[in-house]
């Protein structure tokens, strides 16, 4: 274990600790998430996933008593919270975009339950996809072959087709992903070796909160001058500057050494694939999303000060003001793979 970070593991196991480590693991940090949870589980578990690693952030919403009875989840408890910061080593803390306990446990995770093995680390809105009858094993071999040891994840916000529909949607205690769930249909990310890859599209929530007015906001949060964001806007959609709040690249599957790290959720000290690039459903435009905007706001537990939840916010202003569609002229129903191959947001398969 990196002897750095050793200081902050207080994990403790509360249920299953002799789960086989050779089982193919999804490692997963959570609060009171019961409104993905069941749906999540069946679907990595259709994926291959046979061990889930969970370290749960006081859940009082089921969610914990819920883990408890899977008898493929490992459930672990921390005495910190998620959104803490730590005072870390000089020469870590240079190299990570915060000093929050989030990155610290996911690299502690990683260490402690995948060393040396393939394991996918995501959050509990986030549904990878493969293609058809394919599982994570079925990939591994290729990565092996290819030196790679982590694979870039592309997150494509899923949104209803309008307000009223997410509306509506807030009334059910789980997600629905049968529900018709739309995509913005263009290329986002391109794959570049030895680097982070390519933003060439900054995505539906970047589009969304340009065309209803968000961006007037933009430099209320230290983010730049007001007058700036809208050419910054158009420029991130030819591939120049990448908006702080809006990454859209994510390691999602790696294979960890010893001592690697996570510098921010969205990059690793892991050397990355460029051949695949694995879709992500990244359900932010649900009806649990009240919720959440109510706890950030309260907690202020977010990344970036919940500032990205403060947007949020400002856009379902906006929207409800104006009627406002999630629909624009590229967007894609999502329907199965085929629609992520095809407007280019899975590669390699």
């Amino acid at each position: 274990m990196n002897s750095d970070l050793r200081q902050f593991d207080d994990l403790r196991i509360v249920s299953n600790p002799n789960l086989d480590e050779n089982l193919f693991t999804l490692i997963a940090i959570l609060r009171n998430e019961m409104y993905f949870l069941p749906a999540f589980l069946r679907h990595y578990r259709k994926l291959g996933v046979q061990r889930f690693v969970f370290l749960d952030d006081r859940s009082d919403d089921g969610s914990r008593e819920f883990l408890l009875e899977q008898s493929d989840v490992m459930l672990l408890e921390s005495e910190y919270r998620y959104g803490d910061q730590v005072d870390l080593p000089d020469a870590i803390d240079r190299k990570l975009i915060l000093p929050r306990i989030l990155y610290v446990w996911r690299a502690l995770l990683q260490e402690k339950f995948a060393v040396d093995r393939w394991a996918v680390q995501v959050d509990l809105d986030e549904f990878l996809h493969l293609p058809e009858n394919t599982r994570f094993q079925d990939l591994l071999p290729e990565l092996d072959r290819e030196n790679a040891t982590a694979v870039w994840s592309v997150m494509l916000d899923m949104y209803p087709a309008n307000l009223s529909d997410l509306v509506t949607s807030r009334s059910q205690p789980r997600i629905d992903l049968d529900a018709d769930w739309y995509f913005d249909g263009e290329e986002h990310l391109q794959l570049r070796t030895s680097s982070t890859p390519k933003m060439v599209y900054p995505g539906a929530r970047a589009r969304l909160y340009q065309k209803f007015g968000v961006y007037r906001h933009y430099h209320e949060y230290g983010l730049g001058p007001k007058r700036n964001f809208f050419s910054r806007m158009k420029k991130t959609r030819f591939g120049n500057r990448i908006l702080e709040y809006n990454q859209l690249q994510k390691p999602v599957l790696s294979k960890w050494r010893r001592g690697g790290l996570y510098f921010s959720s969205h990059k690793m000290s892991m050397s990355a694939s460029d051949r695949f690039l694995l879709p992500m459903q990244h359900f932010r435009f649900t009806g649990s999303l009240y919720g959440r905007l109510e706890r950030a706001l309260k907690e202020n537990s977010y990344s970036g000060g919940s500032r990205d939840y403060i947007f949020m916010a400002m856009l379902m202003e906006n929207m409800q003001r104006r009627g406002g569609s999630f629909l624009y002229r590229k967007s894609n129903k999502f329907e199965n793979f085929r629609n992520l191959t095809q407007t280019l947001n899975a590669k390699g398969f």
